[in-house]
């Protein structure tokens, strides 16, 4: 689960928050596979005499854990530290575990919203939202976001809501009959 309660303002409420798909990671941990066992391997052919061989297998495992860091840790880090948050006030994404980014879109500003799902998205359950708003800043992307189509009904349904709520001033709309 995402803990985003930091991220909240006084008089809002969070809707939904999520993470990337984790089928963001799984390319991370294919290339982590494969510099191990390639290390692995390395260091089972390296030659057995002691001086030539341990600085072999030292420098074998040197790269090893280097790339790891690189290859998987790093990716794996920016994934997490993606979210994305709707509450009953805004849409924001924020990104970023050393140098954080964040980018908000008012639910009173947002004009539309569309998604995109690739054949192989949808056998995976994800795609891309694209958020357009009367702001200057145009459009707000979530990408590989999980079940695209229920977040943007859902973020719909917020939309809707709070336009209601800013219409009236916070009171109840008359009822129609």
């Amino acid at each position: 689960m995402v803990n985003v309660s930091r991220h909240l303002a006084d008089d809002e409420e969070l809707v939904h928050a999520t993470r990337q798909q984790w089928t963001q990671i799984v390319g991370a941990f294919v290339v982590l596979v494969v510099v191990w066992a390639v290390a692995t391997a390395l260091l089972w052919v390296s030659p057995s005499d002691k001086d030539w061989g341990t600085v072999a297998r030292y420098v074998v495992l040197g790269l090893a854990v280097v790339a790891s860091l690189w290859f998987w840790l790093l990716p794996l880090m920016i994934w997490r530290s993606t979210v994305y948050i709707v509450t009953t006030k805004r849409i924001s994404v924020r990104k970023g575990f050393l140098t954080k980014t964040g980018h908000s879109i008012p639910l009173t500003r947002v004009n539309d919203v569309e998604f995109n799902a690739t054949l192989w998205q949808r056998i995976l359950r994800g795609g891309t939202l694209t958020i357009q708003s009367g702001s200057e800043h145009g459009t707000l992307e979530l990408k590989h976001v999980p079940d695209p189509e229920g977040l943007q009904s859902l973020i719909y349904s917020a939309v809707e809501e709070e336009q209601q709520h800013h219409q009236w001033g916070g009171a109840v709309p008359p009822a129609t009959g």
